[in-house]
């Protein structure tokens, strides 16, 4: 329609123009009903185009309307001697464009009958000859037959010309279109591919300066993705630049890079992070960069560790149990020769003394001895169903009444629901209880708050936790703390939390430690429902010995 407006405008003003500097002879008035027939023609097209859609019946109104128009403008300015018939040609080649090959054809044969009727109706003098002026005899009516002959040829010549292009456009636009769209599709995929990973992946370039962070980098990290792309890579895993020295060096000698390191994000939360580098490089090989993907191995170090610590549990257990009953009788035996000459000696001063000290040790040396044999040999595993709140209750009503809990201590409960019931051994619980309980008030010497919480059934596990607010410890006390002989308290044997730890395994669940130095300490327990699976395999296991 642009396009319309714009020849037809142009026509006009040349009109115009003519008319003030030349004053021709004949009438210029026609000109200019043809200029508003054609505008108002535009206008009622622009109307029907925003009201109805761009179907080919009105496309085709819109063309035989321009074809009337330019068959009147090529009559009003000589008809067939007329220099603007190339009108014709523009009206083809828009037909061609809009409706492809049997369109351009259409509006070819179109515009050809319309010039040939104007000029043969002139011919026969049906219509008065053109204003601009018409030819007579035998020579104009050869020449207008030339006219016809050439303009039939050249309107399906550039019909089909047109169209053909217009045909090769379409056809190179859908196979760009269906290019770019596998394009998309294919980078939409591997951007898929690398946000799914759970595992991190980071770019860098050849400084460090991060350039790329897929959506497992953020969670592992803990950073925005802001707060990670442009910052170097060494700085952001908290290493030196002596870390980037040994990545290149090594990329120098292989293709890939392969380490571990230990990770804080900042926050209080450590990681155990296992990466591995290798070299970006463009299509050509050229290296542009490095490439970090990186895993959280925290939860398979602590399995690692754990496996470990089985196995020496296993292995000092097993030596426990014979030095526990080589050492068992001869302890009895001096312990009570020691009570007989005291009986019968009545020593007074230090002697007396002495063997008072004699017996208090023995009775210690006597309990170190059964703790061993409880963490060697724990007995038969007696599963029952009771509840776990009464046994926690029960167990804390004792402790009130424990010279362990003192006067500044204060215990709070939170159970939910108030009743528990499932398989476990009770006896045993009960001292895993206890001792959890009587750690942490000794953990509270200044005086403190005890914590105990027990949740569920959730996910077919109960949750048990003991929460004080005292000392803390540190990472390598955590780290040893389920081993044998590695008490943190002088008074004690060192032996409370492995046997903790080895009825917690027995039950088939998961105890973990969180603490820091001056923060407290939560210890959390992780009970599976199926104790009575466990407790099965336990009473096979003492009645195949």
């Amino acid at each position: 329609m642009t396009f319309r407006v714009v020849i037809i405008t142009t026509l006009m003003v040349s009109t115009f123009v003519i008319e003030l500097m030349y004053r021709p002879l004949l009438s210029l008035q026609p000109f200019y009903v043809l200029a508003v027939v054609t505008y108002a023609m535009t206008i009622a097209y622009a109307v029907m185009s925003r009201m109805l859609r761009a179907v080919p019946p009105q496309i085709y109104a819109q063309l035989i309307g321009d074809l009337l128009v330019v068959t009147g403008f090529v009559y009003l300015t000589g008809g067939a001697a007329s220099p603007f018939s190339f009108l014709y040609l523009l009206t083809i080649i828009i037909g061609s464009i809009l409706l492809v090959r049997r369109g351009g054809f259409l509006v070819a044969a179109c515009s050809w009958l319309m010039y040939a009727s104007m000029v043969l109706l002139v011919q026969r003098s049906v219509l008065p000859p053109a204003p601009a002026g018409a030819e007579e005899g035998e020579a104009a009516t050869v020449r207008i037959l030339y006219s016809l002959v050439a303009h039939l040829v050249s309107f399906f010549a550039v019909a089909y010309l047109a169209s053909s292009l217009t045909e090769n456009l379409r056809r190179t636009g859908r196979e760009l279109q269906m290019r770019r769209d596998d394009l998309a599709q294919l980078r939409d995929y591997n951007d898929n591919i690398i946000e799914s990973m759970n595992s991190g992946l980071l770019t860098a370039d050849g400084e460090g300066a991060i350039t790329f962070a897929n959506r497992g980098a953020v969670e592992i990290t803990g950073r925005p993705i802001t707060d990670l792309v442009r910052r170097n890579i060494a700085d952001v895993l908290g290493q030196g630049p002596p870390f980037l020295d040994r990545v290149r060096s090594a990329l120098e000698r292989e293709k890939r890079f392969r380490s571990e390191l230990d990770y804080d994000d900042g926050r209080g939360r450590k990681m155990f992070l296992g990466f591995t580098v290798s070299v970006l490089r463009e299509r050509d090989g050229a290296p542009l960069g490095m490439i970090f993907i990186f895993q959280d191995l925290t939860e398979i170090r602590a399995l690692e560790d754990e496996v470990a610590l089985k196995k020496r549990m296993a292995a000092l257990g097993e030596m426990a149990a014979g030095v526990a009953h080589e050492l068992r009788n001869p302890l009895a035996s001096i312990s009570g020769s020691v009570q007989v000459l005291k009986r019968d000696l009545k020593p007074q001063g230090d002697a007396a003394e002495l063997m008072d000290i004699v017996i208090k040790e023995s009775k210690r040396l006597d309990q170190i001895i059964r703790d061993f044999l409880l963490f060697a040999k724990p007995g038969r595993f007696h599963p029952e169903t009771a509840d776990l709140v009464g046994v926690l209750r029960e167990t804390l009503s004792l402790l009130e009444n424990s010279e362990e809990q003192r006067p500044h201590h204060r215990v709070a409960t939170r159970f939910r629901p108030e009743t528990i019931r499932f398989d476990f051994d009770v006896n045993r619980m009960k001292q895993v209880f206890w001792n959890l309980a009587k750690n942490a008030l000794r953990a509270m010497p200044e005086g403190g708050t005890l914590t105990v919480s027990a949740f569920g059934p959730g996910d077919g596990q109960v949750t048990v936790t003991f929460a004080d607010t005292g000392i803390g410890m540190s990472e390598e006390d955590i780290a040893t703390n389920f081993q044998p002989f590695h008490g943190s308290f002088a008074s004690g044997t060192g032996l409370g939390l492995a046997i903790v730890y080895r009825i917690i395994e027995e039950h088939g669940g998961r105890i973990r430690v969180k603490s820091r130095r001056g923060s407290g300490t939560e210890v959390t327990m992780q009970l599976a429902r199926q104790a009575t699976t466990q407790a099965a395999r336990e009473e096979r296991r003492w009645t195949a010995s």
